[in-house]
């Protein structure tokens, strides 16, 4: 398995760390436009797929933030300097992307998604199954941390039943595919491109699933999932959630959008 073991500087997350306060500030302080960050779902069903990256850099309150900032800063220097800048990039793309479409999905909120914690998720399945291998990845993951963070999850789905607005399942989308990339560097040569086709197919799923024609054939025709994913819009809907007036300020837990953690 081919792999960098001292990269210099995880400049990666240094340079995530950057947008995570970048766009925090704005959103705090609401000096700028960030209507073309958000995940609206209709925006995605258009093909604005970037917005299920960009939406990851947005968060719903200062416990928000400072929760999922904390996991990524422990988690993400692991990859980072392990396999270099560039995979710790593509990384987070695939994983914010599969987990924030997952979460549209199942989700009636016009504004989408905000939060990085379904990559915080992926990151984790990645390195815990890497923990049996590495020293770097058992030292972040630890019993206490897979622990904590199944719990969470736990806690996370009884809120949510209890009528909670947490975007658990980009949590656990984020840990699935991040859990199948682990499983893929660690298997015998012979299984690895088949386990490698199956994380992307895993992967790509929730990508398909948006696709109009494709909800309309499938989950748009079962029920409850047929009343999420509100990508159909009516004459001014999306001039009036697009204003950035009217966009969800952050305070010091969480509000406004499907917060994933």
């Amino acid at each position: 398995m081919p792999y960098q073991e001292d990269n210099g500087p995880p400049m990666f997350t240094y340079a995530a760390l950057a947008a995570f306060v970048a766009f925090f500030g704005a959103q705090y302080s609401g000096t700028a436009d960030l209507s073309k960050f958000y995940s609206f779902p209709w925006r995605v069903a258009d093909g604005e797929y970037w917005r299920l990256i960009t939406c990851t850099f947005l968060h719903g309150g200062v416990l928000h933030i400072v929760f999922n900032l904390a996991l990524f800063l422990r988690f993400s220097p692991v990859l980072d300097n392990w396999l270099g800048p560039w995979f710790a990039l593509a990384f987070y793309a695939v994983v914010a992307a599969s987990s924030s479409a997952a979460q549209l999905l199942v989700s009636a909120s016009p504004w989408g998604l905000v939060g990085a914690s379904g990559v915080v998720y992926g990151l984790f399945g990645f390195l815990w199954v890497m923990s049996r291998r590495r020293d770097d990845a058992a030292s972040v993951v630890n019993q206490h941390m897979v622990e904590t963070l199944i719990v969470w999850l736990v806690i996370c789905a009884v809120v949510n039943y209890f009528g909670g607005n947490i975007g658990n399942t980009a949590h656990a989308m984020g840990l699935l595919v991040g859990w199948m990339v682990g499983q893929t560097f660690v298997a015998r040569r012979q299984w690895r491109l088949p386990l490698a086709v199956a994380t992307l197919l895993v992967a790509a799923l929730p990508l398909v699933l948006l696709q109009p024609p494709v909800w309309r054939a499938t989950l748009g025709q079962v029920p409850p999932f047929s009343r999420w994913y509100p990508h159909v819009t009516y004459p001014g809907q999306r001039e009036f959630f697009e204003n950035p007036d009217l966009a969800p300020k952050p305070g010091f837990m969480t509000g406004g959008p499907d917060a994933p953690g």
